[in-house]
């Protein structure tokens, strides 16, 4: 018989030489170790929130309370409490609830709430690389003053809201925006010093002084283009002046606050203290006469969550903002009365404020003294940019109105037989008007949907059951001009203005609305802000901050504008300093009612 033995096949066949074990897990190890340091150094790094500069976008070290009165649950900065300032802690021993404003003590709450770290977020490194950083990114970049501190980087997180030849206003919480200004190297004041100077390296163009601000140098060029922009309202379609800087839908939706929540109310101001939602008296009827019985009814005369409505005429409920804080940690005599029910049922309402939760943590001071770190004042500005929502049920042929206040102005969103109709009532510029634009949606009658309505950066927003409804610019308006705003008068006809730009005939008797004609009813409401950016130091006379980014640059500002240390106080980022764009929270994921994963809007 034939040999058939495949020499080939037998080679294959001997066992190998003997495998050792230790160098491969030494290879393995370093082949990981590797590919992490590439993955670090060219595409993604995981970096962990300290402070609360972009809160409530982002969380620094904080504590979740829940509230006990209202329910409503919100975050707490710790910062101080976790790491220190100035090289002494403090601990954190009160809060502020941000809806109800009760204040209480953390050791009261029943579990106490532990400090949490700051949000981990993922950085994606070599995005602009391929592209540059786009406005209202969330970026993140080496502190220019101090990119390195005893071997430590120093990495900095905010949004980039100002990119390079730009000059950027910051006026009544908003943003405004011109390209077509040069500031000459020669131009001097009247006492022979540069107006614009520049630094002898190029590479100290971020520090504060080459910005040219209005807060801390006199920037005559700026101050004028600015002051006649506002004097013409800021109108979108003339060449080089300043215009409004409207944000993008996922960040306009990342930036809501809240501001009160219907559904939240506490019980133990029942039949104390005025509910917020309220029906209003009728047009021209005495408003100390009673409502006719049919406009609208609550659930509750004291607390009413749910509203319902039946008559052919157009009534409203309207919102009073009564957000006095309460409770026994309220400091001294800051708000005298304000401890008891009883002196909460005499305050007086006012304009919808700056306040953040976040930043409404109590903590004893060097001398042992208890106070509110809130109290710098910049938390209780007047904020004209709302959102308001609530879910609807229209009986065949009604309708339902949102309406919100921003100054002079009135804004409403009708929503009737299949279609959503926007108009603004008050001075309208004859070179602008607004007029009534409609879309269609899917309110019907019979059926219950969520409507939210926007008025934010001079540009209305309309959303049915969380899908918006498109107007392109036509839900873009012009903004009033100091001489309409001069001109409003109240009922009684006598001067109705605040030079911080609200009124108190809309912005404080009717800052929000819901109103219907025939059979509707509306229950969940909330109230939101968007976020305001704060100016720094101006002096009554100055309309806005203004800054100019030096071309190669950008201005980074926080979310918490009232609380962050950001361009407004050190300068811009240069190019060269970008790390990357924050792009997803991965932790914390536990528990699960508290996690935060998710993409960064």
């Amino acid at each position: 018989m034939p040999d058939t033995a495949d020499p080939v096949a037998d080679e294959k066949k001997k066992p190998g030489p003997p495998r050792d074990a230790a160098r491969e897990a030494v290879e393995t190890v370093v082949f990981v170790v590797v590919l992490v340091l590439l993955l670090k150094l060219f595409v993604t790094e995981a970096f962990v929130i300290p402070t609360g500069s972009m809160a409530e976008t982002l969380y620094g070290y904080q504590k979740i309370v829940k509230c006990p009165k209202c329910e409503h649950e919100f975050p707490v900065n710790s910062h101080d409490e976790v790491e220190g300032r100035d090289g002494r802690r403090t601990p954190l021993v009160g809060y502020c609830c941000p809806n109800c404003r009760y204040r209480g003590r953390i050791d009261d709450l029943k579990p106490v709430p532990q400090n949490n770290t700051g949000d981990r977020v993922l950085v994606l490194k070599p995005l602009y690389h391929v592209r540059d950083p786009q406005r209202g990114d969330v970026v993140v970049f080496k502190f220019p003053k101090a990119p390195q501190e005893k071997y430590t980087a120093q990495n900095y997180i905010k949004r980039a809201m100002g990119f390079g030849g730009e000059t950027v206003g910051i006026y009544r919480g908003d943003l405004f925006v011109t390209r077509s200004l040069d500031y000459p190297a020669d131009a001097t004041d009247e006492n022979g010093q540069p107006l614009y100077p520049r630094p002898a390296d190029p590479n100290d163009l971020w520090e504060d002084r080459y910005m040219y601000s209005s807060v801390n140098q006199a920037n005559p060029l700026a101050a004028g283009l600015f002051d006649a922009s506002r004097g013409a309202g800021f109108p979108d379609g003339r060449e080089g002046g300043f215009k409004m800087v409207r944000k993008g839908e996922a960040q306009l939706l990342a930036d809501l606050r809240l501001v009160w929540d219907n559904d939240r109310q506490p019980t133990e101001l029942a039949g104390k203290v005025p509910p917020r939602w309220y029906a209003a008296p009728a047009a021209g009827a005495n408003p100390a006469a009673p409502q006719p019985a049919a406009a609208w009814t609550g659930d509750s005369a004291a607390q009413p969550k749910v509203f319902g409505h039946e008559r052919a005429d157009l009534d409203w409920i309207r919102y009073r903002h009564l957000a006095r804080p309460w409770g026994e940690m309220v400091a001294g005599d800051e708000f005298p009365g304000a401890v008891e029910p009883e002196g909460l049922a005499k305050q007086i309402p006012t304009h919808v404020d700056n306040f953040l939760g976040y930043n409404a943590g109590m903590s004893p001071d060097a001398a042992g003294r208890m106070g509110p770190r809130d109290s710098q004042g910049a938390d209780r500005l007047w904020v004209g940019d709302l959102v308001v929502e609530c879910k609807a049920t229209l009986a065949a042929g009604a309708e339902v109105v949102l309406e919100l206040s921003r100054g002079v102005n009135r804004f409403q969103a009708t929503f009737a037989e299949g279609k959503v109709t926007l108009s603004r009532t008050g001075p309208d510029p004859a070179e602008a008007p607004f007029g009534t634009p409609s879309r269609p949606c899917k309110v019907t009658a019979g059926g219950t949907h969520t409507l939210r309505f926007g008025n934010v950066d001079a540009r209305l927003w309309v959303w049915v059951d969380g899908r918006r409804v498109d107007f392109g610019t036509e839900a873009d308006y012009q903004l009033p001009t100091p001489e309409q705003e001069a001109a409003f008068k109240d009922a009684d006809g006598k001067p109705d203005f605040n030079p911080e730009g609200w009124t108190r005939t809309n912005d404080v008797d009717a800052p929000a609305g819901i109103g219907a004609k025939g059979k509707a009813t509306v229950q969940a409401i909330k109230l939101h802000r968007d976020v305001f950016y704060t100016r720094r130091g101006n002096s009554p006379a100055t309309p806005a901050s203004l800054y100019y980014v030096q071309p190669g640059h950008y201005m980074c500002l926080g979310d918490n504008s009232a609380h962050s240390s950001d361009s407004r106080d050190w300068g811009t980022v240069p190019e060269r300093l970008m790390l990357g764009k924050a792009v997803f929270v991965f932790w914390p994921g536990w528990p699960f009612e508290h996690s935060r994963i998710g993409f960064i809007k």
